[in-house]
Order: C-alpha cells, then structure tokens, then sequence
C-alpha cells in the first residue's frame, strides 16, 4: 500500500476509534464479566472500548519495518483472539494484543532474513556462473556448479528458479 493510501486508511480508522461513544465508568468491567458469563450481546462495545488500546499498543511498535496499519491490524486480531479464548481480564487481553503485534513484528524479521540469505545466494551462484563461463568459454552445467560451490542440485535449481522468477516478474511490470 502507498504512503497516500496508507494514510488515508489510518485516518479514517482514527475517526471511527474516536467516533466511539465515551466509556461509562466500569463499563468494561461490567461488560467482560457479562461476557465471561456467556452474555455475548455486549461483545461489539467490548470491542468497540479496546480499539483505542489496540491503537495505542500498535503506535508503541511503529518504524518496527512494519506498516503502521498492519500493526493496527495485527492488534486488532490479537484482541478477537484474546475475547474468542475467553479473556475476561483487561490485563490479559492487552497483553495478547501485545503479544500479536510482537509475533507479527517478529515474524516480519525472520522472513527478511530469509530473504536476505536468499539473496545472497543466489548473487553466490551468478557470481559462480560468470567465473565458470569465463574460465570455460562457455554457460557451467548444473554439475559444475555443485562442484563450485559444494551445493546440492535441488538448492541451486531452487535458486535458479527463484531469479527466473524475480528476472520475469521484473520484465511484466
């Protein structure tokens, strides 16, 4: 999504969150211990009271390499988590909605790092390609290349496709 749009999307979830009626006092309380009890009629102003929470743990994250509105996102779902488990405890729910965001946040990590590694490799295996054509005035087969670079067939095919991918997709758009 393009910052534009991004921040268009943001600003009208932030006039919905403030949209939101005022919290009566020990409103919350008396709608989680309804809900606990298994009175789900007041589970969408349950809902509704949160929102400024999941918006508020999603800003503690921001510039984490995620976009803002999937942290908000991400929060979001951590709290319907939280209620479809059974949370009743303001304390507890903030927590998983936390704990979504840092998953999400996390989980964003480990995929960039895998791309990296990615990456990487597969510059390894242009790299080696160019100086087998080079040494031998001609494209390495897959068997030199193995012995180049002490890879197995399966990885390099992988890391092939993968550039013929990326090298395709760049020629369509």
């Amino acid at each position: 999504m393009d910052k534009n749009r991004e921040l268009e999307v943001l600003k009208m979830y932030l006039e919905e969150v403030k949209a939101v009626s005022q919290e009566e006092e020990g409103e919350r309380e008396r709608l989680l211990t309804a809900y606990k009890t298994g009175d789900s009629a007041g589970k969408e102003r349950l809902i509704k009271l949160y929102l400024m929470d999941t918006l508020q743990i999603a800003a503690e994250y921001k510039e984490q390499g995620i976009a803002f509105s999937d942290l908000i996102q991400e929060a979001n779902m951590g709290l319907l988590l939280a209620l479809k488990d059974g949370e009743t405890k303001n304390e507890r729910i903030q927590k998983r909605i936390r704990q979504a965001v840092l998953e999400a946040i996390d989980a964003e990590g480990r995929e960039g790092a895998v791309s990296e590694h990615v990456a990487e490799e597969i510059n390894r295996l242009d790299e080696a390609s160019k100086a087998l054509s080079e040494r031998n005035g001609q494209a390495p087969a897959i068997e030199e290349l193995m012995e180049y670079l002490g890879m197995p067939e399966e990885e390099i095919r992988e890391y092939m496709k993968i550039s013929l991918d990326a090298i395709n997709a760049g020629l369509q758009n």
